[in-house]
């Protein structure tokens, strides 16, 4: 299977007059004319061929009915077919539900496994929507500082332990450290889970978006007795750019469990859901041709990678590390200078460029000192970018220059 031709991700390629349009959530639909949006993670570039053709084929038909509760069988088969063959997952159907993005994934496990009061270890710095779902189930978040590389510290986690736990939350590949956990990480979390009592709720949604030689693997890839503790989340707004269709999954290994979470979710009662002709075109997505796509936008990534990581560690004071999967970039600011939030404002107005502070609201505390970048665009842009952030740094440090 071989890629598709490079100029689905040229420069060209990026459709601006309708990302100005229609991207939003911090991106170039939100920001004022002349900024550069590397903020949100949502790629730039439209959608594979075949998913477009899928949606068309779909709706010239013009038959919208109800779906099932737990998602086309179309849906269900082709995700669970995905994880097995691309994931090595001992998943069927049964064992797959269609959920309304896979932010709605996490907020419908959390709820289930959560009770007011109960607590869930939550990686520090993570994605905000973790903690998030915690509290919104009526949980209480308990933080687990990691770093960007060395070993997890399982004597920190055993510690963290209390009779109110019940979840350990999992975000793999990391957003935002880039960090792809492997196998003999995951099993260690799993025995120590498993002798605790403890469930394990899986963030998976990057895990299209790995650089070789890291190597994913799937909690539900584990061994049976670790995969039953767990329940994954996937989406396809990272690897497939399709956040506004808001569709995604959770599965689990047991039928049964995943049957358990269906019928106390609001799907059943048709007042939650996901729309058909979205997972239409996830089923599309899990294609040979729509994974043929993914394989060109994954090798257009790893070169944007290498572009924005060799940028950034031209600038004097930066710490940066080569993200092993995400296409985020989370880079140091040098000790003593500006905050994350007065940086981000100041880039914004006088360089023409937009950033995610490293700030509790969106990472936790552990994301202090940090911003974000996101590289999924085309290489002029990013050149672009990079060359203002560039100057706004030389700019907050007098006398020293970029040597990008």
């Amino acid at each position: 299977m071989s890629p598709p031709p490079a100029p689905l991700f040229d420069d060209a390629a990026v459709p601006l007059p309708l990302l100005r349009q229609r991207a939003f959530n911090q991106r170039w639909a939100e920001q004022p004319e002349g900024v550069i949006p590397l903020t949100a993670a949502d790629p730039d570039f439209p959608a594979a061929a075949v998913i477009r053709e899928a949606l068309v084929a779909h709706g010239r038909e013009g038959v919208f009915s109800y779906g099932p509760p737990g998602g086309l069988p179309l849906f269900r088969e082709a995700v669970a077919l995905d994880l097995r063959q691309r994931r090595g997952a001992a998943v069927e159907p049964g064992g797959v539900m269609a959920v309304n993005s896979a932010a709605a994934g996490l907020a419908l496990v959390a709820r289930h496994w959560l009770q007011p009061g109960d607590e869930a270890i939550v990686w520090d710095p993570v994605d905000f929507l973790l903690p998030h779902v915690v509290r919104a189930s009526g949980g209480v978040p308990v933080l687990w500082s990691i770093e960007r590389h060395g070993p997890l510290d399982l004597e920190v986690l055993e510690r963290l332990i209390t009779p109110r736990t019940r979840l350990l939350c999992l975000c793999n590949p990391h957003n935002p450290l880039g960090r792809c956990f492997s196998r003999q990480e995951l099993e260690s979390l799993g025995r120590l889970c498993l002798a605790r009592g403890l469930r394990v709720l899986s963030d998976e949604v990057w895990s299209d978006i790995v650089y070789p030689p890291a190597v994913f693997t799937s909690w539900l890839a584990l061994e049976p007795s670790l995969a039953a503790i767990g329940a994954v989340v996937q989406g396809f707004s990272k690897g497939f750019a399709l956040a506004g269709l808001r569709v995604g999954a959770v599965a689990m290994a047991d039928p049964e469990a995943l049957a358990a979470l269906l019928a106390a979710s609001d799907q059943p009662s048709t007042v939650d859901g996901v729309a058909t002709l979205s997972q239409v075109a996830a089923a599309a997505a899990c294609s040979p041709e729509g994974l043929a796509w993914l394989a060109a936008f994954l090798e257009h990534l790893r070169q944007r990678r290498d572009q924005t990581i060799d940028a950034l560690r031209a600038i004097p004071g930066l710490r940066v590390s080569r993200p092993e999967a995400t296409y985020v970039a989370f880079v140091g600011l040098p000790a003593g200078g500006e905050e994350p939030e007065a940086l981000v404002e100041r880039l914004r107005l006088a360089h023409g460029l937009a950033l995610v502070p490293g700030s509790p609201r969106w990472f936790g505390p552990g994301g202090a000192g940090h911003v974000r970048l996101c590289f999924a665009t085309s290489e002029a842009i990013l050149a672009e970018g990079l060359r203002r952030f560039a100057a706004g740094m030389a700019a907050a440090q007098p006398g020293r220059g970029s040597s990008g």
